[in-house]
């Protein structure tokens, strides 16, 4: 359910701007500056917290799964790329930046970090104060290190990043329809 944040010190009071083509589950909560943008999907039980670091944006034709929360940090912020999966779960707490064509898989931790175009974050990887390249897998359950170095994304993870993302464009469509 789209709200305003509360009024602090050091954030303003503001409401969420959500593209008409969006469609947000009436079971999620979205507080504060968040900007989604089209055709982005958004589950049951995801929870987008802008109430103490501002703001949050979610780029066109992203999917954000079932029980996702995304949560920025007091003056920091959170920036998801066009056509991310934050899979089942995941938590993103920022300050951090996700790039285009990404994927975050179920239960995976994005703690004050970057990730780059068109990678891969395995389920339930932790990423934590890093910064992931371009078009890298981080294998499942990987605790990222200082100094890790990872394998390419390959053809199959990257036809499968693409799936998931055609997938839930279309349910969000089909879920606006019902609207």
């Amino acid at each position: 359910m789209p709200r305003k944040n509360p009024e602090v010190s050091w954030l303003e009071s503001s409401s969420p701007t959500i593209d008409e083509t969006a469609f947000i589950d009436p079971r999620a909560e979205v507080i504060g500056d968040v900007r989604i943008g089209k055709f982005v999907y958004v589950a049951p039980f995801a929870v987008l917290r802008a109430d103490e670091g501002s703001p949050i944006v979610i780029g066109e034709r992203t999917n954000v799964q079932d029980g996702v929360i995304i949560h920025a940090l007091k003056n920091t912020q959170v920036k998801i790329g066009r056509e991310v999966s934050l899979a089942h779960g995941c938590v993103v707490h920022g300050g951090v930046e996700i790039g285009d064509n990404s994927f975050v898989g179920f239960r995976a931790i994005i703690l004050k970090s970057k990730i780059g175009k068109g990678s891969f974050i395995g389920h339930g990887a932790i990423v934590i104060d890093a910064e992931i390249p371009d078009g890298k897998f981080v294998p499942h359950g990987h605790i990222v290190k200082e100094n890790d170095t990872f394998e390419d994304v390959t053809k199959e993870q990257k036809e499968f990043m693409e799936e998931v993302v055609e997938v839930n464009t279309e349910l969000a469509k089909a879920y606006k329809k019902l609207d």
